[in-house]
């Protein structure tokens, strides 16, 4: 019988023949001790046979390693496939805004926008900007340029405020909206502009979310809510 990458050690006896010491192999399968117990037996000691339990418990003792190496083998297989489907999971949130749980200062759940994704050992987290607030535009519509405009709603005309408009703002500092869904703007006095050279001037131009320039690391597991 011949077994592939068996190694053995041999010495010389006080006869002078040869015997084997050792054998070694890190890659014998099951079917490699089955051939060696069978080349074994038959060239056992008819007058000492070998001890049948013994036999059953060594096939079943290769039989449980053999059994455990491709279970450990396939488990960190698939421990692997699933860190990098997790990572992959993670990264489609970047750009979406994520809740840890947590409050703010004004009693509300405080919101992330999801810049980046990494794992460290093990753990999946998220690199994320906290959000400030929302912002509204407001442009010219006949240059199509956008307008500053202050805390109180006034506008400038490039570096000069105009203190004849204003925009009326809410309370959190959001654009106010005429029945008709026209921009509210105000005189110096605090009424409501009618005159349509004014009002067709000043148009709404969209909003957009303020993010803090720092980013927190929250881990993925304390996401409750995703948007």
């Amino acid at each position: 019988m011949a077994v592939d990458n068996v190694i053995t050690s041999s010495d010389v006896g006080f006869d002078g023949n040869s015997y084997t010491t050792a054998v070694s192999n890190d890659t014998l399968t099951n079917e490699d001790f089955l051939k060696l117990m069978l080349e074994e037996m038959k060239m056992q000691d008819p007058t000492e046979p070998m001890d049948s339990d013994k036999l059953l418990t060594d096939t079943m003792n290769m039989s449980s390693i053999q059994t455990n190496e491709d279970l450990s083998k396939g488990m960190a297989a698939l421990a692997a496939s699933n860190a990098s489907s997790s990572l992959a999971s993670a990264a489609n949130m970047i750009g979406h805004l994520v809740e840890d749980g947590s409050i703010g200062d004004d009693g509300n759940p405080k919101s992330y926008r999801v810049d980046s994704a990494e794992s460290k050992d093990g753990e999946l987290y998220l690199n994320v900007s906290a959000y400030e607030k929302t912002v509204d535009g407001l442009k010219d519509s006949e240059t199509n340029e956008l307008i500053i405009y202050d805390s109180d709603g006034y506008v400038y005309d490039g570096e000069e405020k105009n203190e004849d408009v204003r925009v009326a703002l809410d309370s959190d500092g959001r654009f106010t909206f005429n029945e008709d869904g026209s921009l509210k703007l105000l005189d110096s006095d605090g009424e409501i502009i009618t005159d349509e050279d004014i009002t067709s001037k000043y148009v709404y131009a969209g909003s957009s979310a303020i993010y803090s320039d720092t980013q927190d690391l929250i881990a993925m597991s304390n996401v409750t809510k995703i948007q």
